[in-house]
């Protein structure tokens, strides 16, 4: 078969798991998911996970399970297994009905993606997977279903389904040979076009596993060189990379704009704080090196993977105190900001640091691959909470386990009381959420407003939020460009259709802008209240441009909900 893969879990969900009599049982068809899992995701495959979810009232509950209700919303039967739980950049979707194409946001993904081939696996086989396999092939998909890696507490009724459906509506095959036909990871991968999705950018070669070991040998060879330099050649080296910088700050500018959809003012912004990071470390250096001395520093090789919001001055400000320390880097950039990576690798070079730095461009496989090395001393992350918990958790199993710097997730909270200016107050928080498409771990996602200044100071911000200009990146008054790729959007509309279901008022936003090209992946700003603070909607961060409003009668109660928070 041909054309692009995606991995489809249906109903991946504890409660389902504990039906009695399923068939194959819980512990041994988690193993075979987690395996089918793994692999998708070592060899790039899209993995999305739909799941059923009752309201806490079961005023939706299916009418055969309303007396005996299962995946209640915030229960523990709703969530999958620690196995089975969704990562950074793994669409979760939620249905109501048996079909996975109950979810509107399903079909959308997978065809923005241009999957055309869809491996289903989950439960059950005899409904869910049924018709999820006969929704898929209606809407002329190939589907296989690996019968080891779909469950079912008829297994009768499951028999009978996986044969009707083999040769008619999928191929059914092992698990086994799945995974031994499935493509080997992929050689390149495709950024495409914020601003028009169709419209492919660049293609990036992936770095094998063997290329990450090569590198990571030819670095640690390296390294007691750099170090023997001592800290004011090192210093010197970044003095000169700091110049070389300064010299192509406009190309440096024009690729945060073209290829990440950064708005001028924003790559502007970050351009100047990266700058900052560096010149912070060449001249607050010194001192601190002799307050402390030399100790505090772990010196060897240093594993940096740095994300795409802010692909400079993130990767900057991790490069050079790793540099300055006497450590050589092995650095992976994600990979939408490869050429932005590869313009800094170059004056790098061109500044004397090549021998201390390697950029590898792949994904999570690649990731690991850098995690688990032994030769890799220290390593420092930028991502998503998920994921950032199974780098700590990769990196463990080692003998001698590394240092480990996370900068993760977040899900910032803001209280407005009657003591603010609130004009001033609602026109800050308004950029505070939603600049660059709120596509940052330090926007604020809920704003905490007591009630006696509620009504009066929500009615100034979702005027302030509408003012925002949505516009093309590097028109200069634009405050919000498109979000990175159509898959980002989609989670979010759903997340902003679900808040809604859930009883959320929407008061601005929520919608595709109709002034802007169909193609471009732009979303409205959008402000929700009237949910409580528990909601999946106020629980989850969400990377866009989306934001909650919640009311407290106090001080000390507006904290508690402040930190109402796994964040």
């Amino acid at each position: 078969m041909s054309g692009k893969a995606a991995l489809l879990l249906v109903d991946t969900q504890e409660d389902f798991f504990a039906r009695p009599q399923l068939t194959p049982d819980r512990a041994t068809l988690i193993d075979a998911l987690a395996a089918l899992l793994d692999h998708a995701r070592q060899t790039g495959t899209l993995v999305i996970h739909v799941h059923s979810r009752v309201d806490e009232d079961l005023a939706n509950a299916m009418p055969h399970r309303r007396g005996s209700p299962e995946v209640v919303a915030g229960t523990a039967g709703a969530e999958a297994p620690p196995e089975l739980q969704p990562v950074d950049g793994e669409p979760l979707l939620f249905k109501r009905f048996f079909s996975a194409f109950d979810s509107p946001d399903l079909e959308h993904i997978l065809r923005s993606t241009n999957a055309s081939r869809l491996v289903v696996a989950g439960v059950h086989t005899h409904a869910c997977i049924r018709d999820t396999v006969q929704d898929a092939y209606r809407l002329g998909f190939d589907v296989i279903v690996p019968r080891e890696a779909v469950g079912s507490y008829d297994s009768a009724h499951a028999a009978a389904t996986l044969e009707w459906l083999d040769g008619r509506a999928a191929t059914v095959v092992s698990l086994d040979d799945l995974i031994a036909t499935q493509a080997a990871p992929p050689s390149r991968w495709a950024h495409y076009d914020p601003c028009d999705s169709r419209r492919q950018l660049f293609e990036v070669e992936l770095t094998p596993a063997s290329g990450v070991r090569d590198l990571t040998e030819r670095l640690a060879a390296h390294q007691p060189t750099h170090e023997a330099m001592g800290l004011e050649a090192r210093l010197e080296l970044l003095s000169r990379w700091r110049e070389l910088l300064r010299g192509r700050a406009d190309d440096i500018r024009s690729l945060l704009i073209g290829d990440l959809a950064k708005p001028v003012r924003d790559a502007d912004g970050e351009i100047r704080y990266g700058m900052a990071l560096l010149d912070e470390t060449i001249e607050g250096l010194p001192s601190v090196w002799r307050e402390r001395g030399a100790s505090f520093v772990a010196r060897g090789l240093v594993g940096l993977i740095t994300p795409w919001n802010n692909p400079f001055a993130i990767p900057v400000g991790k490069i050079a105190p790793a540099l300055a320390c006497g450590n050589a880097v092995m650095w992976k950039p994600a990979l939408a900001a490869s050429r932005l990576s590869t313009l800094l690798t170059e004056t790098l070079a061109d500044g004397g640091l090549g021998d201390w730095v390697g950029m590898v461009a792949g994904d999570a496989a690649t990731g690991e691959a850098i995690v688990s090395n032994h030769a890799v001393q220290a390593i420092s992350f930028t991502g998503s909470v998920p994921v950032g918990r199974s780098v700590i958790a990769r990196a463990s199993l080692r003998e001698a386990p590394p240092f480990i710097q996370a900068e993760l997730g977040g899900s910032n909270a803001a209280i407005v009381d009657a003591s603010c200016d609130p004009d001033s107050a609602a026109t800050d928080l308004a950029a505070a959420m939603f600049s660059y498409a709120g596509q940052r771990c330090t926007a604020i996602r809920r704003i905490i407003v007591l009630d006696d200044i509620a009504d009066a100071f929500v009615k100034r911000l979702v005027v302030a939020t509408q003012a925002l200009k949505i516009g093309m990146p590097d028109d200069p008054e634009t405050d919000i460009g498109p979000l990175i790729n159509p898959a980002a959007r989609a989670l979010l509309m759903q997340g902003v259709a679900a808040a809604v279901e859930d009883g959320g008022r929407r008061l601005c936003g929520g919608s595709v802008p109709d002034s802007l090209p169909a193609e471009g992946c732009w979303m409205e700003p959008t402000l929700v209240a009237g949910l409580d603070p528990s909601n999946r909607f106020n629980q989850q961060e969400w990377f866009g441009p989306v934001a909650s409003i919640l009311t407290a009668t106090d001080f000390e109660q507006a904290l508690a909900i402040h930190n109402d928070s796994a964040y």
